[in-house]
């Protein structure tokens, strides 16, 4: 994970390993997980279109920008609980969406 303090941003990249990636449940998971921190959060999916971001607090923003199973995204939190949501976020992927 990299920080930058003067901009309070955070940010990781990760694989998704569930079957269906970032839709249904797992993306609706995913939107109340960063839904209860204060930050922005974004997310890119680094295997389809590394420069379209989505908010990570919608789920029409996350459906949007595809997230299949094996595909790597970045989730990126500006604000003073983003390392918190980071955290946060990158364990409920690494967790497979508690499945």
């Amino acid at each position: 994970m990299d920080i930058n303090t003067e901009a309070k941003v955070v940010e990781t990249t990760l694989t998704v390993q569930h079957e269906h990636g970032l839709h249904a449940r797992p993306a609706d998971m995913f939107v109340r997980c960063a839904n209860s921190f204060s930050s922005t959060v974004h997310v890119y999916n680094l295997s389809r279109n590394a420069t379209k971001k989505a908010n990570a607090k919608s789920i029409l923003g996350i459906l949007s920008i595809g997230v299949h199973g094996s595909d790597s995204i970045r989730i990126v939190a500006t604000g003073e609980d983003g390392q918190q949501a980071i955290e946060a976020l990158s364990q409920l992927v690494s967790d497979n969406f508690k499945e």
